[in-house]
């Protein structure tokens, strides 16, 4: 299997949820894309972009099920 990581994670004071799709997967070992998932929440908690995350979590997404978001016009 092909796997593709997302990041889910609300911050205080954002209304609702926020994805974050990781940008240089695919992956073949799910524990490479979880790890991967791991350093997105690091680099978002790390970064100052946003108000203190309240909860954040990585899911490792088949690539079978994985839709590529499209591009904004």
């Amino acid at each position: 299997m092909i796997f593709y990581s997302i990041v889910i994670f609300s911050a205080l004071g954002l209304p609702g949820m926020i994805q974050l799709d990781d940008r240089w997967g695919p992956y073949k070992d799910i524990m490479v894309c979880y790890k991967r998932g791991a350093d997105m929440i690091t680099e978002i908690t790390s970064s100052g972009k946003f108000p203190p995350i309240v909860h954040a979590q990585a899911l490792c997404v088949d690539l079978k099920n994985f839709k590529k978001p499209e591009k904004a016009v």
